[in-house]
C-alpha cells in the first residue's frame, strides 16, 4: 500500500503537536522529571514534519534545511531527556553538537541533492546511535523503558539506513519528501513509529524513575539515608534464610549512642541529628558492601554481618566502636565527643532461630554493655549456655 507522503508527514506533525502540548503543560510543574525536555523534543519533531509537509510548496531552506535541523534538535532533546530523567549532568553542547553540525551541512549543501540527503540522514543515524548508547549505559537493564528506547532507536536506524542505500544506489529522487512510493511509505512509517516509541519510552522512563524514588524513600531513613527499620528487618529475614541455607555465620549487632539524651539537652536536637549522621557515616565507611546497616530506633542501629565468625565480628565491630570514640562530631563551633555501646549475637542459625530471637539476644548483650559502663562491646554467649547464665564476652573501652 502506497500512502500519500505529505499526508503521512501531516499526521505525524499533528500527533507530535498534541503530545508536545500535553508534556510541556504538565512538565512545568516538575522540571526535574524530564517531561518538559521530552515535550520540547516533540515540539521540534512536529515543526520538522510540518516543514516536510510543505516540501515543494515553500523554499528549500525551510522545508529541507530547517526541517532536518529541527529533527536533529528533537533527537538532541530526547538524548538530553535521558540524562535529566536519570538525574545526570546534561552536557548540552555535546548533545546538541550533531544538531549544530546538521545546520552547517544544510546551509553548505542546500543546493545539492544527493550530498544534502546523505549528510542529513547520516547525522540523524549518529544521533539515534547515541541514544542507544546512552540508554544502554545509564538506564538499568530490567526497565521496560530501556527496551522501548533501544527498539525504537534501532528501528529508526534501519529506516534511515534504507534511505542511505537508496541514495547511494542512485534513487535519491525517489526519496524526495513530495514523492509517494513504496520505499518512501515504508521509510516515513518507520520514522513515525519510532518517534512514538522513543517519546513513549522516555515518558515511561520518567514514570519508572519516580516509582523507584518513591520506593527508595519508603525504605530509607529520612535523616541518614540508610535503611529504615522496616527495610533493615526485611534484609535481616533474607540474610537469616541465606545463612540457614548455607550453614554460615550471621552476626547481628545492636548499636546504641551512649548518653544521647544529654547531647540533645546540652547542644539541642539539631546537634543530635548531626551526631546521628556522623555516627552513621563512621559506621558505613567501615563495613563491607555485603553488610547492612539500618536505623532501628532513635539513636539505635541494627548492623548485619553475613558470613562473619564471632571472632571476626568482635574485631570489626570493636574497631567501629573505637573509630567513633576517636572521631568527634562537629556542630557549628562545637566539637561533640560521642561513644557507642554494641551488643552482638553471632550464630550459624538453625530452624529454631528467628529474627525476633536473635534480636532479643543482641539486645540483651547491648543491655549488658550499658550496665558495664557503656562504650563497650558485649558478645552474647552461645545458645546452649543461656540456661547456665554464663557471663557475656565483653571488650572494655580502650
Amino acid at each position: 500500500m502506497i500512502a500519500h507522503t505529505p499526508t503521512l508527514f501531516a499526521c505525524v506533525a499533528l500527533v507530535a503537536t498534541i503530545m508536545a502540548f500535553c508534556l510541556i503543560l504538565v512538565g512545568q510543574f516538575n522540571q526535574r522529571d524530564g517531561l518538559l525536555t521530552i515535550g520540547f523534543g516533540l515540539l521540534a519533531h512536529a515543526l520538522a514534519y510540518i516543514g516536510y509537509t510543505l516540501y515543494g510548496h515553500a523554499p528549500l531552506w525551510l522545508t529541507y534545511g530547517a526541517a532536518n535541523t529541527l529533527l536533529a534538535v528533537a533527537l538532541a532533546f530526547y538524548g538530553a531527556s535521558v540524562f535529566r530523567i536519570v538525574e545526570l549532568r546534561v552536557r548540552w553542547w555535546r548533545i546538541f553538537a550533531p544538531a549544530a553540525l546538521m545546520l552547517v551541512l544544510m546551509v553548505s549543501l542546500i543546493d545539492t541533492l544527493e550530498p544534502r540527503m546523505l549528510a542529513a540522514t547520516l547525522v540523524l543515524m549518529v544521533q539515534c546511535a547515541l541514544i542507544i548508547y546512552w540508554t544502554r549505559r545509564y538506564i538499568p537493564a530490567q526497565g521496560r523503558a530501556r527496551m522501548l528506547l533501544i527498539i525504537g532507536s534501532s528501528i529508526s536506524l534501519i529506516g534511515l539506513g534504507m534511505r542511505v542505500i537508496a541514495i547511494i544506489g542512485g534513487g535519491a529522487a525517489e526519496m524526495r519528501y513530495d514523492v509517494s512510493n513504496l520505499k518512501q511509505t515504508i521509510s516515513v512509517s518507520i520514522g513515525t513509529f519510532t518517534a512514538m516509541m522513543i517519546s513513549l519510552g522516555l515518558v515511561l522512563l520518567a514514570k519508572e524513575r519516580s516509582e523507584s524514588l518513591f520506593q527508595r524513600l519508603a525504605l530509607r531513613d529520612v535523616l541518614t539515608g540508610i535503611l529504615n527499620r522496616r527495610a533493615v528487618l526485611e534484609q535481616f529475614s533474607k540474610e537469616l534464610e541465606r545463612a540457614r541455607r548455607d550453614a554460615s555465620y550471621l552476626a547481628v549487632a545492636m548499636v546504641d549512642i551512649d548518653h544521647f539524651k544529654q547531647i540533645n539537652d546540652v547542644y539541642g536536637h539539631l546537634a543530635g541529628d548531626e551526631v546521628i549522621c556522623h555516627c552513621v557515616n563512621q559506621l558505613t565507611q567501615r563495613i563491607r558492601e555485603s553488610d547492612s546497616i539500618g536505623r532501628y530506633g532513635g539513636e539505635e542501629f541494627l548492623v548485619l554481618l553475613p558470613r562473619t565468625s564471632p571472632e571476626n565480628a568482635v574485631t570489626v565491630l570493636d574497631q567501629l566502636r573505637a573509630s567513633v570514640a576517636e572521631s568527634p562530631a562537629r556542630f557549628g563551633e562545637a566539637s561533640i565527643s560521642l561513644r557507642i555501646s554494641i551488643g552482638v549475637c553471632c550464630v550459624v542459625p538453625n530452624e529454631d532461630d528467628t529474627t525476633a530471637s536473635l534480636l532479643a539476644r543482641a539486645d540483651a548483650a547491648l543491655y549488658d554493655a550499658k550496665g558495664l559502663g557503656r562504650n563497650i562491646l558485649c558478645l552474647a554467649p552461645p545458645q546452649e549456655h543461656r540456661d547456665n547464665t554464663a557471663p557475656l564476652t565483653s571488650l572494655s573501652a580502650r
